[in-house]
């Protein structure tokens, strides 16, 4: 895209965009939460969870200690891992949502607006 593109569009028409686009991140956000309530409802993974990354921390300190052993009834590096990248992704979802709704609740739906394309992009504007 050319730099000086601008996209005139109405505070009704983001508003109307954004509110797709909010419509999208609130179900992904959902998913999302299901997964970690289901991680949060099974007390054991979350103590091995929280056991493991602290302790991890102290072994940086005390690195003679070497690598620890985990029995198989604890949580393996890859579910802590993917519990991490679900952990990121709300809250990234969060603050795009909470980014959104800040948009439009300062908009005028009268008033007319120029938009980059990586505004445009960023409000939900579809082709």
């Amino acid at each position: 895209m050319a730099k000086g593109i601008r996209f005139t569009k109405s505070g009704r028409e983001i508003k109307a965009a954004v509110g797709k686009r909010l419509d999208q991140l609130q179900q992904r956000l959902a998913r999302r939460d299901g997964a970690l309530d289901e991680f949060l409802n099974d007390r054991a993974r979350v103590r091995s969870y929280l056991i493991r990354a602290i302790g991890g921390r102290v072994r940086y300190r005390n690195p003679e200690g070497g690598a620890p052993l985990h029995p198989g009834t604890e949580i393996s590096g890859e579910q802590m891992e993917e519990i991490r990248k679900i952990c990121e992704r709300i809250f990234e979802l969060e603050s795009e949502i909470r980014r959104l709704r800040l948009v439009t609740t300062h908009l005028a739906d009268d008033e007319t607006f120029e938009l980059t394309f990586a505004q445009l992009s960023a409000y939900g504007f579809e082709p």
